[in-house]
Formats: structure tokens, sequence, C-alpha cells
């Protein structure tokens, strides 16, 4: 049996051969800390060869799933103008290595979002097998609108939502809700309560019982052969945007409740 690790930002709850990881910052809206991914790469490594587990199952605390990237770390960042670029490389880099344990871990992944899911946390639900969603939820790719890009995500959105969807939403800045997300094919399930979506869960975790682990886990890195790791190239674009005009005054723009430059009308 699987030893799970010590946790810091996360909970975890193993029962009936399911990996629950509970992002546990809700003083944040349960972004994206260091701390976290750490958290979560930890939790995939202790059940990654254990067939037992059956499936993870990434959940928020205090109703809400996620608010992407923690913004406060990457505004250290910003203001050590001498590093900005190595320090926001890294932390893509970092990122993009969570989206590729998610998508390639072994087990079944679901991605149960009530509340928010933003920006770096969409990568999670993209990277996911599954998603299940509260119809009130909500959805959005804001990195352009603060003058960044969804770099290290953009793979995993694009093969979740189709190429003319994912374009729309990662150039807009779109939002969307639970709704929405089932319309255009991006959530496999929509539930109303805690009650529908626990059921939701055990009739996925029924229909996973019937399928062999070690099946599972071949068919999954079939699925993921054909992917290409560009992740060195979006740090790249990711690093270029942080450190450009656009970047740090759409950072600026965020924390001081104001538009960045480019959306002031003259």
């Amino acid at each position: 049996m699987a030893q799970l690790p010590k946790t810091k930002d996360s909970i975890l709850e193993l029962k009936d051969g399911w990996l629950t990881i509970w992002f546990n910052r809700p003083e944040t809206r349960n972004a994206l800390s260091s701390d976290l991914v750490i958290d979560i790469k930890n939790s995939l490594v202790a059940v990654s060869d254990d067939r037992s587990v059956r499936g993870i199952i990434f959940r928020g605390k205090s109703g809400i799933f996620c608010s992407g990237i923690d913004l406060n770390e990457i505004k250290t960042i910003v203001s050590d103008a001498d590093q900005s670029y190595s320090k926001s490389y890294k932390m893509s880099m970092e990122l993009g290595d969570l989206f590729r344990m998610i998508s390639k871990t072994p087990q079944i992944t679901v991605a149960a979002v009530e509340g928010a899911a933003m920006a770096g946390a969409f990568g999670i639900i993209c990277a996911c097998d599954f998603l299940v969603s509260f119809t009130d939820a909500k959805f959005a790719l804001t990195e352009t609108r603060i003058g960044l890009t969804p770099a290290q995500i953009a793979p995993y959105v694009l093969n979740r939502l189709g190429f003319i969807q994912a374009r729309k939403m990662m150039l807009l800045g779109s939002h969307i809700d639970g709704k929405e997300a089932f319309k255009i094919g991006m959530a496999d399930h929509i539930v109303n309560s805690e009650k529908q979506l626990i059921e939701c869960l055990l009739d996925i975790k029924d229909q996973v019982k019937k399928c062999g682990p070690n099946a599972i886990a071949k068919t999954k890195e079939i699925i993921s052969d054909n992917y290409i790791d560009n992740s060195k190239r979006a740090a790249e674009y990711f690093a270029s945007c942080i450190i450009h005009e656009e970047g740090r005054d759409g950072f600026a723009s965020f924390f001081e409740k104001r538009k960045p430059f480019w959306e002031i009308e003259d």
C-alpha cells in the first residue's frame, strides 16, 4: 500500500482505492503556491506504482477549486528585476512538470470543480481524464488580460476543448460557467449539489472498477505517446511576458484594481 507524503498546502484522503487531493489554502482561494505544487507532485509519485489505487480526485476546500497561480509569488518575482526572467522561467517549468505528471499518471484522474477554476487551475482540469463540474462553477483563462500567456497549459487546453474553442478562450481571456463548459464538451458531467457530485463520482468509480488497472495505465501511455514536450519553449514565452512592460503593468493593475495601460482609452 502506498505511503502518502506529508503535505503543507493540501489534505490527502485515501479511501476505497481512490486518493482525493484537497487543495487547502482558503485564504488565497486555494491558489497554486510552490508548496501546493510540491504537495501534488509528491502525492502523484507516492501512488504511481500502486495499482490498488484506482484513481485520483482533485478538489478544493471551502467551496472553491483553485484560483490559479499564486499571484503574490509572481509579484515577488516581478519585483526582483535582476532575477525576474530566470525565476519566472523556473516557476513555469515546475508548473509544466506538474501538468505533465497529472496527464501521464497511470491512474484515472478526475477534477471535481466547485466555485472557480482560473488560469493555472484550468491546466489541472484539462490535464485530468475527466471533469465533473457544478453548474455554477466559473472557469477562466485570464492570462492575456494581465499581459501574460497561458503557455504551459495550452497543449492540455487544446486537447480538451479542441482548437476553435481553445483559441477563443486563450486569446480573449474568456470566462464560462459549468453549464457552458458542459455544452462545449469541456466538462464530462455537471451537477447541482454535493449529493449529485458524490453520486457521479461513485458512478465513475464503478466504471473504473470494471477495467484492469494495468490496462488503464498502458492505455494512458498510448494516449500520451503523441504528446510533444514544449515546456522549455513555453517557459521562455511565459518568462518573456513577465519581464515585458505589459506583464509588469498587468500585474500592477491587478493588485491596484485598475485597468492596464493598453485598456485605457485616449
